[in-house]
């Protein structure tokens, strides 16, 4: 990605909106937001485990918005993404596939080009109940495999994924998500190389980790992942 002009700020700590980020600025300013709108939610959300993985994520976009708003950026939960043959007439737009979260800078004319991307999906201890046996996995096909075949964030960077912890040490599910690349039967198997590895903290937040994966059209994504936890108000499912 080419670099845009540095951030500057105003001295209520907001971007000022005269300036654009360089992407990397800007994907930092995603991570941060993205961050203090979770704490907020687990602060004032009394969440379940029975919930899916879309009611997670309108709840936290309810906190993401104005926080986002505070710092020039924009959230849309659940867009549709069209492609150039739904465009050309050759697919139909029912099979769009939906992101979970997008995030865009005020300042960018073409924010359907140059966006920053969450998938998101439920994760969990396998141990620890038979319903989360094939959440792990799912991570992979259903989350990691988006990116490297390009369905989402094809011609960016970087991207990241949201994993909602329903139970269990998050360094485990980790070792589990990575031990899963090599025995996944829906798409190829990944080598060592596509690995979560844990990423410096993002302040009191420490559950960050990041990956790097060789897409379809031999390019290079950098994934950051996010696993969230809570404090659950139901039981654990069997």
């Amino acid at each position: 990605m080419s670099q845009l002009r540095q951030v500057t700020t105003t001295s209520s700590g907001h971007i000022d909106p005269s300036f654009k980020l360089t992407w990397a600025d800007f994907v930092q300013v995603v991570l941060e937001v993205t961050v203090h709108a979770y704490f907020e939610m687990r602060t004032a959300v009394a969440v379940e485990r029975g919930w899916e993985e879309n009611t997670f994520t309108i709840n936290l976009a309810e906190y993401l918005r104005p926080l986002a708003f505070d710092r020039n950026l924009r959230v849309i939960p659940r867009p549709k993404v069209h492609t150039d043959a739904m465009k050309s007439g050759k697919q139909q737009t029912i099979e769009a596939k939906e992101i979970d979260l997008q995030l865009f800078g005020t300042w960018e004319r073409d924010y359907d080009k140059r966006h920053f991307v969450w998938e998101a999906k439920r994760v969990g201890d396998k141990r620890l109940a038979h319903s989360y046996s094939n959440l792990n996995s799912e991570y992979v096909n259903e989350a990691i495999y988006r990116f490297i075949q390009r369905d989402y964030a094809g011609e960016l960077d970087d991207a990241g994924i949201l994993g909602y912890v329903l139970d269990g040490k998050v360094a485990t599910i980790v070792d589990d998500i990575n031990q899963s690349m090599g025995r996944i039967q829906k798409n190829p198997a990944l080598p060592d190389s596509n690995h979560l590895c844990l990423a410096p903290p993002l302040k009191a937040f420490g559950d960050i980790y990041h990956s790097t994966h060789i897409r379809e059209d031999s390019s290079t994504i950098q994934l950051h992942h996010l696993f969230l936890t809570f404090d659950f108000f139901d039981s654990i499912p069997k």
